[in-house]
């Protein structure tokens, strides 16, 4: 019985300890909305170069080659600059920077836009790929980084080409990316991967996750996530993800957000809502 008991206990003392993962969040406090004109937004990417928030919109269907999707460009009070800043894309979605350059993802391309002249300059097509998704860029080795959802891959565009670098079944729904340093965190149907992009060495970072769409690492290794359905979560290595907001039960989703570190502010692209949703949140940084 005393062994039982001691059993117990442990095993409580486990359970406490998870739920007790993080210190206490701060509530996240709503600041604005953007603007109407946006169209089926997907993803939103702050420069902090120019101050300016970049919103990728598909304005159709997420697969159709129709040439409808475009860039818009936000202030960050949520004020749309220009709509149609970068028009004639099928149906774009995750975006980074590099050089003063913005790549898009596009279906079974990637699109690079000079960023001060807002034109397209080079598209890359991603041979054998189907449903390109997020991009992550490195700008210390110039790698970017993209994700084949439809796949379950992740490519690399380096020096002009394109390359599968990483595909497994590990890998299926393959959505969401974040660099920090040379490790790559990958989004995938179920779990969140971490990719060591210098070995090619990768783990489950945090399992039994669901789908997981925007992916964020703070500077004190707390990783945010969306699950697109309008759910945002957060969590430590291996341990159970804390519910930080959720719109799903007024079927407002949560794409690919975007961060402005410096204001503590999280970017909600709310796709078939049409709105960039801005929050303050205190475990931003």
């Amino acid at each position: 019985m005393k062994t039982a008991i001691l059993t117990f206990i442990f095993i409580l003392s486990i359970a406490v300890s998870s739920a007790q993962l993080l210190h206490p969040v701060t509530k996240p406090e709503k600041q604005w909305e953007s603007d109407p004109g946006l169209k089926i937004p997907e993803s939103v990417l702050y420069d902090t170069a120019t101050d300016i928030i970049y919103v990728s919109n598909i304005d159709g269907s997420p697969a159709a080659k129709d040439s409808t999707g475009f860039i818009a460009t936000l202030s960050t009070d949520g004020k749309i600059l220009k709509a149609d800043w970068v028009t004639g894309i099928d149906a774009p979605k995750g975006m980074g920077i590099l050089k003063n350059h913005l790549f898009v993802s596009n279906i079974d391309e990637i699109i690079e836009i000079d960023i001060p002249t807002a034109t397209i300059v080079k598209r890359y097509p991603v041979e054998g790929s189907k449903f390109l998704n997020d991009v992550a860029t490195d700008p210390i080795t110039g790698m970017i980084f993209i994700t084949d959802s439809g796949l379950g891959q992740v490519f690399v565009l380096f020096d002009g080409k394109v390359n599968l670098w990483l595909q497994g079944d590990m890998f299926k729904g393959a959505n969401g990316l974040c660099l920090r340093d040379s490790l790559l965190y990958i989004g995938t149907g179920n779990n969140v991967l971490q990719a060591d992009i210098k070995t090619g060495e990768v783990l489950v970072y945090l399992p039994n996750t669901g789908g997981v769409d925007g992916i964020y690492m703070t500077s004190d290794d707390k990783l945010i996530f969306s699950d697109w359905r309008g759910s945002v979560f957060i969590s430590e290595m291996k341990r159970k993800p804390v519910l930080l907001m959720s719109t799903t039960a007024q079927k407002i989703n949560a794409a690919d957000f975007g961060v402005i570190v410096s204001k503590n502010m999280i970017l909600i692209p709310t796709f078939a809502d049409n709105k960039v949703v801005s929050y303050t949140l205190d475990v931003i940084k």
